[in-house]
């Protein structure tokens, strides 16, 4: 039974470009779900297994919580609301809201340090 679970169990990420790949998915996610003003004032946390998630609000002090990063604060959230006013497609500022998260996770979190930049 033990072997099913963890077969079937959400992995741990190996790499930080995998973190970035999945950060990337979750905020495309938000973007097509709830919007991009929903995204801006939302929050991205990396679990215990260093899979970045999506809060509307400011997740409690959960002790799975490695990193956590507010998107208000984020320099690069800015860039969505001049992206969108233009007309643009969100794509440019998604990658530049991913690299500031990375670098958000960095400094927060010794696990994500440890992995290797690639796969």
């Amino acid at each position: 039974m033990s072997f099913m679970t963890r077969l079937f169990a959400p992995s741990a990420m190996h790499s930080q470009q995998e973190v970035a790949e999945r950060a990337a998915r979750v905020i495309d996610h938000v973007i097509f779900d709830l919007g991009v003003e929903r995204l801006v004032q939302g929050t991205v946390a990396l679990d215990a297994r260093l899979r970045p998630h999506f809060f509307s609000a400011q997740p409690r002090a959960v002790r799975e919580v490695v990193a956590c990063v507010p998107l208000s604060r984020q320099a690069e959230s800015g860039a969505f609301d001049r992206h969108t006013v233009a007309g643009g497609t969100p794509g440019e500022p998604v990658a530049a809201l991913v690299e500031g998260l990375l670098r958000e996770f960095r400094a927060q979190s010794p696990r994500f340090r440890a992995l290797p930049a690639s796969h």
